[in-house]
């Protein structure tokens, strides 16, 4: 692969953004779709797949928000522009709110008598995993404090 002028490697290969970018709307599409085809089935507490004309579209839609996601990433780290890092930002947030909302839709399919115990278990989840990635920032942040800014070179004297 071949670098790109800024010098970024495999990510300026166009066959690599490609991949990636038609990869992440796929698994958008996988994810919308997925909401389609599930349903209650006719014993208690079982969930089943059928085939529903709405998957299309679903994936077709995810696909676009893929592609359209790193549309804007590519064309933010570009121009870097305050501008362009609003756009990036409402768009995260947009999928961020199509993320959350396709987690919660399923949980209509579970029985009232067990809702409590899932919730407590999904508030649980995130604080777990909110700690995790709380943890993570710091230990980036803390190991990123001594070294030096891009482009200047470490004193000698510092070990």
């Amino acid at each position: 692969m071949r670098p790109d002028k800024e010098g970024n490697g495999a990510a300026g290969d166009p066959l690599f953004r490609k991949l990636v970018a038609v990869s992440t709307g796929l698994a958008f599409g996988g994810m919308l779709a997925s909401l389609a085809v599930f349903e209650r089935g006719e014993a208690a507490g079982k969930l089943v797949l059928r085939w529903h004309w709405a998957a299309i579209p679903l994936t077709v839609f995810g696909l676009l928000l893929g592609l359209r996601f790193w549309q804007i990433l590519w064309q933010t780290q570009a121009t870097d522009s305050p501008e362009a890092r609003l756009r990036l930002r409402r768009f995260i947030a947009f999928l961020a709110v199509v993320a959350v909302s396709s987690f919660i839709y399923p949980l209509r399919y579970v029985q009232s008598g067990r809702r409590s115990e899932v919730l407590t278990g999904l508030a649980l989840a995130v604080c777990v995993l909110g700690g995790m990635g709380f943890l993570i920032w710091k230990t980036i942040r803390w190991v990123n404090a001594n070294e030096p800014a891009d482009g200047e070179v470490e004193p000698e004297d510092k070990p």
